[in-house]
C-alpha cells in the first residue's frame, strides 16, 4: 500500500535532520547557498505545519534549475568534494519538498544516510559523532514509520536498540579486523584551516587571530621542556620587497636528515595529533625527526606528510636543538641575499648597528635593545601599510605590529648586516590541559619569528616578541591577560570567546580532554597501534591467530543469531492463536491497576479495557476484532495478522494513559 499514516511526523523529522546538516556545513559552503537551503527547509516546514499543498512539478523544476545555477556560481567547480556535498543537500531537500509517496520518502531517507556520512569528510570529533549518531537513529526511525503504524517514540527506541546491539560488534571489528588501505576514496576536501602559507605577508598571520579552530595537540612522553614552545612548520628564505617566500631550493630539498644523538641533553620526545589539512607540512619543536610511517623529515628539521590524509594524523617526534655546524659559502649567500633594497632607512639602521658592535652576538643583542628603547608595541590589529618601503614605515613610523611585522623587519636587518637569517612561520605556545597534560594549539596561536646564524654559535631564534610582549611567550594567546580584550573582540563567537566565565571555561576544557581521548584512541587507532595491541594479547609468534579468531567470532555471531530466531519458545506451541497476544494485553492492564475478572469473556474483558482507557480504545477495539476473527470466525492466523497484532500491542503499551 502507498498510504503514509505518519506523513506529518516524517516531514518534521527530515526537516530537523537537514536543519542540523545545514548548521554542520555552514562553515564550508557559501553563505548564499546556505541561505537557499535554509529557505527550502523553512518552506517545507511551513507547508507541513499549515497543511498546504506541495509545489507542482513545473514550479519545483524551475526552482531546482535556478538553485542549481546559483550553486555552481557560488560553490564553483574547483573543489569536487564541496560540490558533491552541495548537490547532495540540494537534491535531498528539493525531493523532500515534492515527496508525496512512500517511494519518494524511501529515496530521501537513503540520500539522508549519505548526507549524514558526508559530515565526517569535514569533522570527526566526538561531539560531531554523537550528534550524527543521534540523527542516524532519527533517520532509521523515519524509515520505520514508513512501514508501520507506530509513533516516532517507538521507532526511535527500536532504532536506538539496533545501534546498541551493533556497537559491540563494531568495537570488536575495530580492534581485531586487520587494517587495510582503502580500495578507493574521494579527493580530500579543502578543509585545511591552517592559515600558514609559503608566503609570509605580515598581515596574513594577523588575520589568524580571528579563528579558534584546532590545529594540533601535543603530549610529551616525559617531563615537558621549558617554554616558550616554537612549533616550526615552514622556513622562508627569499624576500621580494613585501613578503618572505619559500624558495624552490627549500621546497624540494632532499638532503639527508641529520641523525639525532641519543645522548643529546636537549632531546625531547612527544606525540602530536594533527587535524586534517591539505597542506603537507607538520609541526615540531626545533630540529625534529619522526619514525612514524607516512611522515618524513628534511635537512632543515621540518616534518612533512608523505601524502594527503583526510583524517587526524598521529605521529611521534624527537627534537633537539637547532643545527650548530658551520654554514657553507653557498648557504651563507642564500641566507644573506637581499634582492630588494627599497627600505633605505632600515638599511642605514642596520649599518649603524653593525658599526657599533664587534660580533654577531652583540648585533643580536643591540637589535633587541633597539626595539625596547624605541618602545615598540605588540598589537593584534596593526595599521595598514602599503608601498615598497613597508619595513621603513613599520620601524620608523608605526612601531606597532604583530609577530609578522617584527620577524620580517628583523630578518631584513640581519641580512643587511651580512648575518644569515631566515623567517620561520608556525605556532607559538599552546594551552596546557592539566587533566591530561596535553598542549592544545589553535589558529590564533600562529606566529612568525627569525632564525639567525651567529658565528661560532649556530642557528638561534630571534623573536622581538620576547621584549615587546614577553607575556606572549608563555602559554596561548587566549591566556594573555594584557591582550585579552583585543583578542576576544577579534575572535569569532565560540566557547573560547566565553572563557572568561569559569563554568564555560571548565566545560570547554572537559570537552577538549574528551575529544583528545577520542582522537587518540579511536580516530588514531591505526595499523601500528592495532599491531601493538594484538601483540600484547597474542604475542609476536601467535599473531596468525587474529584472522582465525575474527572469522570464528563472526561465524558464531551469525549462527547464534540464526538459532535464536528459530529456537522454539517455551510454551508457545501449547497456546492457541491470539491467546498469547491476549495475555500480553491482560498483563499490561494489570500494571495499569485495572480489575481483571474471570467471569468475563476475552471480548468482554477487552471491551472493559477500552471503556476505562479511552486513549487506546481504538487500538484495543481493533485487537478485539482481530481476536474474534481468529478465535471465533476461524480465520487463519496468517503472518500479516500476527504482525498486525504485535503492532497493536506496541501501540497500546507505548501510549500515555490516564486512568478514569
Amino acid at each position: 500500500m502507498n498510504i503514509i499514516k505518519n506523513e506529518k511526523v516524517i516531514n518534521f523529522s527530515l526537516c530537523f535532520i537537514y536543519a542540523c546538516l545545514i548548521i554542520f556545513f555552514i562553515a564550508h559552503l557559501p553563505i548564499v547557498f546556505i541561505s537557499v537551503l535554509t529557505i527550502l527547509c523553512v518552506w517545507n516546514f511551513y507547508i507541513t505545519t499549515t497543511n498546504k499543498s506541495k509545489p507542482n512539478a513545473w514550479l519545483a523544476n524551475i526552482l531546482a534549475g535556478a538553485a542549481l545555477g546559483l550553486m555552481i556560481y557560488s560553490v564553483g567547480m574547483s573543489d569536487t568534494v564541496i560540490l558533491f556535498v552541495a548537490m547532495l543537500l540540494l537534491s535531498s531537500i528539493f525531493k523532500l519538498l515534492q515527496a508525496k509517496t512512500k517511494k519518494h520518502y524511501h529515496i530521501i531517507t537513503t540520500l539522508t544516510f549519505f548526507s549524514l556520512s558526508a559530515v565526517y569528510l569535514f569533522n570527526q570529533s566526538i561531539v560531531t559523532t554523537l550528534v550524527v549518531s543521534g540523527l542516524y537513529i532519527l533517520n532509521f526511525a523515519v524509515l520505520g514509520l514508513l512501514e508501520s503504524k507506530h509513533n516516532l517514540k517507538v521507532t526511535s527506541k527500536q532504532s536506538g536498540k539496533l545501534l546498541l546491539l551493533a556497537l559491540p560488534l563494531a568495537i570488536f571489528l575495530l580492534l581485531f579486523l586487520p587494517k587495510m588501505p582503502a580500495f578507493w576514496q574521494l579527493p580530500g576536501p579543502k578543509l585545511a584551516k591552517t592559515g600558514l602559507s609559503e608566503q609570509v605577508d605580515p598581515f596574513d598571520i594577523a588575520k589568524l587571530s580571528n579563528s579558534d579552530e584546532l590545529v594540533f595537540r601535543a603530549t610529551f612522553n616525559k617531563q615537558s621542556p621549558s617554554s616558550p614552545y616554537y612549533w616550526r612548520a615552514i622556513v622562508h628564505d627569499e624576500f621580494n620587497g613585501n613578503a618572505w617566500l619559500t624558495s624552490d631550493f627549500l621546497k624540494y630539498n632532499n638532503s639527508p636528515v641529520q641523525e639525532l644523538n641519543a645522548g643529546d641533553e636537549t632531546k625531547v620526545e612527544y606525540s602530536v595529533i594533527a587535524e586534517p589539512a591539505t597542506q603537507k607540512w607538520l609541526y615540531g619543536l626545533s630540529f625534529s625527526t619522526s619514525n612514524t610511517d607516512g611522515v618524513q623529515g628534511n635537512a632543515l628539521g621540518l616534518l612533512r606528510k608523505k601524502k594527503y590524509q583526510a583524517k587526524n594524523l598521529q605521529y611521534n617526534v624527537s627534537s633537539v636543538a637547532l643545527n650548530q655546524t658551520p654554514l657553507s659559502p653557498r648557504k651563507t649567500k642564500q641566507y644573506t641575499l637581499l634582492t630588494s633594497k627599497n627600505n633605505s632607512k632600515t638599511l642605514t639602521l642596520s649599518e649603524n648597528l653593525k658599526q657599533q658592535t664587534k660580533s654577531d652576538r652583540e648585533f643580536y643583542n643591540a637589535l633587541l635593545q633597539y626595539f625596547v628603547d624605541k618602545k615598540f608595541t605588540y598589537t593584534l590589529t596593526p595599521s595598514p601599510m602599503s608601498g615598497d618601503d613597508t619595513i621603513d614605515q613599520f620601524i620608523f613610523d608605526n612601531q606597532r605590529g604583530f609577530c609578522g611585522h617584527y620577524a620580517s623587519a628583523a630578518a631584513y636587518i640581519f641580512r643587511s648586516a651580512g648575518i644569515p637569517a631566515r623567517v620561520v612561520s608556525g605556532y607559538l605556545g599552546g594551552e596546557l590541559n592539566q587533566s591530561n597534560n596535553t598542549l592544545t594549539v589553535r589558529q590564533y596561536d600562529a606566529h612568525a619569528w627569525v632564525e639567525v646564524y651567529l658565528e661560532s654559535e649556530g642557528w638561534e631564534i630571534f623573536d622581538a616578541t620576547a621584549v615587546v610582549a614577553p607575556e606572549r611567550l608563555n602559554g596561548s594567546l587566549s591566556q594573555n591577560e594584557e591582550l585579552n580584550d583585543e583578542f576576544k573582540s577579534n575572535l569569532d563567537f565560540g566557547l573560547v570567546s566565553l572563557s572568561n566565565f569559569a563554568a564555560i571555561n571548565w566545560l570547554r576544557l572537559e570537552l577538549e580532554n574528551l575529544d583528545y581521548q577520542w582522537a587518540s584512541w579511536v580516530l588514531g587507532f591505526d595499523d601500528e597501534k592495532q599491531s601493538d595491541f594484538l601483540k600484547s594479547i597474542f604475542g609476536s609468534k601467535n599473531i596468525w591467530l587474529v584472522p582465525l579468531i575474527v572469522l570464528l567470532t563472526a561465524g558464531f555471531c551469525f549462527i547464534g543469531y540464526f538459532v535464536y530466531l528459530n529456537w522454539p519458545k517455551q510454551g508457545s506451541a501449547k497456546l492457541a492463536p491470539m491467546v498469547k497476544e491476549y495475555y500480553q494485553i491482560v498483563s499490561w492492564a494489570e500494571k495499569q491497576k485495572l480489575n481483571i475478572s474471570e467471569n468475563l469473556t476475552p471480548s468482554q474483558q477487552l471491551q472493559y479495557f477500552a471503556v476505562h482507557l479511552p486513549q487506546v480504545a481504538q487500538s484495543i477495539n481493533e485487537f478485539s476484532e482481530l481476536f474474534n476473527q481468529v478465535r471465533y470466525e476461524k480465520k487463519p492466523f496468517t503472518k500479516e495478522r500476527k504482525t498486525h497484532a504485535k503492532d497493536l500491542i506496541k501501540l497500546i503499551k507505548t501510549s500515555k494513559q490516564r486512568k478514569l
